[in-house]
């Protein structure tokens, strides 16, 4: 009896000392909101979903059409967002913030769920949501979607370094640009915003100033093989980029059956809706028959209906982007080569045509082309379907190409750890530390480097040197004229 009393004593000391325990993982959940970028940030919520955290999604009404198709276990709330499509996307942004806010459904679900994260894009949402996290007593989780967004932020939190390799005007011309890019989402959104929270929410105390206060995971939504631009300060940046990549499924049996018919492989195309005519045209000019090519265009928005398309043409709206992109037969894929479509088809090793619609895409590109897998259409609107049939080719017949799309599938893969643990691990230790004290690993703020140092009394010593000789001869010209004056004055010069 008294070894039982003894036994059950210890384990109650144990349970005790576990539940007390930083180091115990509570149950996660997590709520990501979705105002833009609908799919990049839906496959963000299947990702969290698949690693066991309950993840719910926020998008407005009429974008559920832009969903992750094969979403799992995540649930989905939607919000009636009213404003036109050619609003500017501040004012887009703004109203999206306040219909949140007033929205009993939502606060009344979101009550429920108890969220342990929000994770919401930075531009056009910080001000809304930041103060919206700490009314729910929720964790503040930054998402970072191309380089502007991370500008934004990392000069807001001073969390990381800007990388500048060019000369003295080029770098220059770029800090200019980013300080421009960090004034204008703070002052357009941010400034309007709070004022909007603070209407809604009086207690959350914020202003610009300390609107990043709470803000201490930042989730990079891009890779290295991406961009390189800032040299982080903590390791509570997290690159997480490639987080949804993984290995192909087969195709539905149907599709299968149609493509394999077709020997010389499969073309995958990415683009939106506006290119139809040219895919269509591509279809028509690529080989026919069973020696030919298949184009297998990923297309949500838009359906053919016209049973004059080519043979060797198949539009597809419910089979995952990845199952085509890493396809066995996939020869070269079309794609505006956003970051999540690059990725996937840096991770498969699938060589690329890049048809970018914007600087960011036009980045990505120019990062395909550099690494020897990709190639890029510069004027987008006045290529041919000729022109882009010979350059399908070039790729398809051109080993260089595939070779180089292995070396970057290799460089994703073979890393110590994937996107995909970095970022569970990462949430988790926020969830376990979220009342602890991490100023470890909190930055030194205003950081500066030894560099700065020099350039500063370098410029200091050229100043100084410049300064006096501009003295220098502007005393020995106002002596001289003086003198010359006077000598006049006294009839020295007069015949």
């Amino acid at each position: 009896m008294m070894f039982l009393l003894v036994k059950l004593c210890a384990c109650l000391c144990l349970l005790h000392v576990v539940s007390s325990s930083t180091l115990t993982a509570p149950p996660q959940s997590a709520l990501v909101v979705a105002f833009e970028d609908i799919y990049d940030l839906s496959l963000l919520a299947n990702t969290l979903s698949d690693q066991g955290i309950d993840a719910t999604l926020i998008i407005p009404a009429s974008s559920e059409i832009d969903l992750y198709e094969t979403l799992i276990d995540v649930e989905v709330l939607t919000v009636d967002v009213r404003v036109e499509a050619t609003a500017y996307p501040e004012s887009k942004a703004i109203q999206a913030c306040e219909t949140l806010l007033k929205n009993s459904q939502i606060a009344k679900k979101i009550q429920e769920i108890q969220p342990t994260f929000v994770i919401f894009p930075a531009l056009r949402h910080d001000g809304c949501l930041i103060p919206w996290t700490k009314s729910i007593e929720s964790i503040p989780v930054i998402w970072t979607r191309n380089s502007d967004e991370e500008v934004y932020v990392f000069e807001y939190t001073g969390t990381a370094l800007p990388i500048q390799n060019g000369g003295f005007w080029t770098r220059l011309r770029t800090s200019f640009s980013r300080r421009s890019i960090f004034s204008a989402g703070r002052d357009e959104y941010a400034a309007y915003a709070l004022r909007i929270a603070g209407k809604y929410l009086p207690d959350t105390g914020y202003n610009l100033e300390n609107l990043y206060a709470d803000v201490r995971l930042i989730l990079r939504g891009a890779d290295v093989l991406l961009r390189s631009d800032f040299a982080p300060l903590t390791q509570l940046i997290v690159e997480v980029g490639c987080h949804h990549c993984r290995g192909a499924h087969p195709l539905q049996g149907d599709l299968h059956k149609s493509l394999i018919e077709f020997r010389m492989g499969t073309i995958v195309v990415l683009l939106d809706e506006n290119y139809k005519t040219l895919i269509r045209e591509l279809a028509q000019k690529l080989p026919q028959g069973r020696d030919g090519q298949a184009v297998v265009w990923k297309n949500m928005k838009w359906q053919a209906t016209d049973a004059a398309q080519p043979e060797n043409l198949f539009v597809v709206a419910t089979v995952d982007r990845q199952d085509l992109t890493g396809y066995s037969r996939t020869r070269v894929v079309l794609t505006h080569c956003t970051d999540s479509e690059l990725l996937e088809a840096g991770f498969h090793g699938s060589p690329v045509i890049c048809f970018p619609r914007n600087a960011y895409e036009s980045k990505n590109a120019a990062r395909a082309v550099q690494f020897g897998f990709g190639r890029s259409v510069d004027d987008i609107h006045g290529i041919s379907s000729e022109e882009i049939a010979t350059t399908v080719t070039q790729i398809h017949e051109t080993p260089e190409y595939r070779e180089n799309a292995r070396r970057v599938s290799l460089a994703i893969r073979d890393r110590i750890n994937p996107s995909v643990d970095r970022l569970i691990y990462w949430l988790g230790y926020m969830a376990r530390t979220k009342n602890g004290n991490l100023e470890f690993l909190t930055p030194v703020k205003p950081a500066r480097t030894p560099n700065e140092d020099l350039q500063f009394f370098l410029g200091l010593l050229v100043g100084s040197i410049l300064g006096i000789s501009v003295t220098v001869c502007g005393t020995l010209t106002w002596y001289l004229l003086v003198s010359k004056r006077s000598q006049r004055s006294k009839g020295r010069y007069r015949r």
